[in-house]
């Protein structure tokens, strides 16, 4: 087995309008998450992902700096959503990692600009890690 990784920002809230989120922000969601649906819990969420990658080599500082470029232009418009609707926000980095002892182990670190970009969004980081077994 391989590594995994995905990496996803999203807003999330208990109740909010979805569609009022993506107007005030400008930007389409890459999905939604209904309360109620798998691995959703009790919140809804607007979320931007790109692909989840699969291989031997997973760089974390790669992925989100690339996911915050994309989203860097829309800054302030998802720090107004957020306060607006009274929503939390979350960088989520989500790790599927090899027991094979060949494979190289993720490099899991974030650069200035994530970090610059966080906080001006009121962002948190989560990290989610598990282990992908054959």
């Amino acid at each position: 087995m391989t590594n995994e990784a995905e990496v996803y920002f999203a807003l999330y809230g208990s109740e909010f309008d979805l569609e009022e989120a993506t107007r005030r922000i400008g930007i389409e969601p890459t999905s939604i998450k209904r309360k109620g649906e798998p691995k959703t819990r009790k919140h809804l969420f607007w979320q931007i992902s790109p692909d989840r990658i699969e291989g031997d080599i997973i760089d974390i500082y790669e992925m989100s700096s690339a996911l915050v470029a994309q989203l860097a232009p829309f800054a302030e418009k998802i720090a107004s959503t957020r306060q607006a609707l009274g929503l939390e926000a979350v960088l989520e980095v989500v790790l599927w990692i090899s027991t094979d002892e060949s494979k190289s182990t993720p490099a899991i670190g974030f650069d200035h600009e994530v970090i610059s970009f966080l906080q001006k969004v009121g962002a948190t980081i989560d990290v989610d890690t598990y282990c992908n077994a054959p």
